[in-house]
């Protein structure tokens, strides 16, 4: 009878250590939809790969990607606040955008 306790206490070590150890997606690593001052809607993958099919038959113009990379990291800055280290996911993200489907 004395197991009973021993089992159950076991059983919540493993429950925390199983909970503790899966994975979460980090708070710099999102996908997010942006929509361009011209109209166009676009998927951005920030520090993460772009899971939706890229539409290459048209390619963003330099003004686009400049927009997009700028309203797609918003969050960071956010995230970040005044200070923050360099180079960090935070303050050199890896942004990825492409046309939604």
């Amino acid at each position: 009878m004395k197991t009973q306790p021993l089992l159950l206490a076991l059983f919540a070590v493993a429950a925390f250590w199983t909970a503790d150890c899966q994975a979460a997606q980090p708070d710099y690593a999102y996908s997010t939809t942006v929509r361009l001052s011209d109209g166009k809607t676009l998927d951005c993958a920030v520090n993460e790969s772009l899971t939706a099919e890229r539409n290459a038959s048209t390619p963003l113009t330099r003004r686009e990607k400049t927009e997009a990379d700028v309203l797609a990291t918003y969050r960071l800055r956010l995230l970040s606040g005044p200070t923050s280290e360099y180079p960090s996911p935070y303050t050199a993200p890896n942004v990825t955008c492409g046309a939604t489907g």
